[in-house]
């Protein structure tokens, strides 16, 4: 009686287990098929909710903090179902070192770490779309000696899947990465322009959102 009854308790834990499996199989199924047909509204929710997805996340053993937070500030400026362009804040490396705050790496270096991790997060980790090119820039935020917030670009990389593709990702150095990228360094240059030639705007989306709801309008 007790053996019958554990098999009937293992079956229908079978059961359950396969039904969530495909039913997640079939949901990942749709998230690809509405984003691949341009559906922006369901790209922006999948975005939030990978974004917050990371920022609930534990840091990887060895990674600073500085990237950390680095990471976490990450905003979206524009995004379609091929192209997609965010925006983070570096700042100093400080630490702690024998009782005595220590900089350990300048806004710079934390900048062009924590765009080579962005960069890979955007085309790699984001669950059911596929980006064909990156853009991250990086802001570091300071205030004026009249106390405001102010913005200065530190730097500014363009990523394109087919070159990512052939970087190291386990053991090129962040410098050697951007170089092979579409990159602007503002350290010891100008202050980098992110919109001089950027991948994709805010009202280049806008523009098309607005389109194809015309479209849907219109064959009404």
């Amino acid at each position: 009686m007790g053996l019958g009854l554990a098999i009937i308790v293992l079956l229908s834990i079978g059961v359950v287990l396969g039904f969530m499996v495909v039913q997640a199989m079939f949901a990942a199924r749709k998230w690809r098929s509405v984003i691949a047909a341009g559906d922006h509204g369901a790209l922006m929710e999948l975005l939030d909710q990978t974004f917050d997805a990371w920022r609930n996340a534990r840091p990887p053993n060895g990674t600073p903090p500085a990237d950390w937070r680095a990471l976490h500030t990450a905003a979206l400026t524009a995004a379609d179902h091929e192209r997609i362009r965010v925006s983070i804040l570096a700042e100093p490396d400080v630490r702690v070192v024998g009782g005595q705050r220590d900089e350990v790496a300048n806004e710079y270096i934390v900048a062009r770490r924590a765009a080579v991790r962005m960069v890979e997060r955007l085309l790699y980790e984001v669950p059911h779309a596929s980006f064909d090119a990156a853009q991250v820039d990086v802001n570091l935020e300071y205030r004026d000696s009249a106390g405001a917030t102010q913005t200065r670009c530190l730097l500014t990389t363009i990523a394109r899947r087919e070159v990512a593709a052939l970087s190291d990702w386990e053991e090129g150095e962040p410098d050697e990465m951007l170089a092979e990228w579409e990159t602007v360094d503002g350290e010891g240059a100008d202050e980098p322009d992110p919109d001089a030639n950027p991948l994709i705007t805010l009202d280049e989306v806008e523009a098309v959102v607005a389109a194809k709801a015309a479209l849907r309008e219109a064959s009404q």
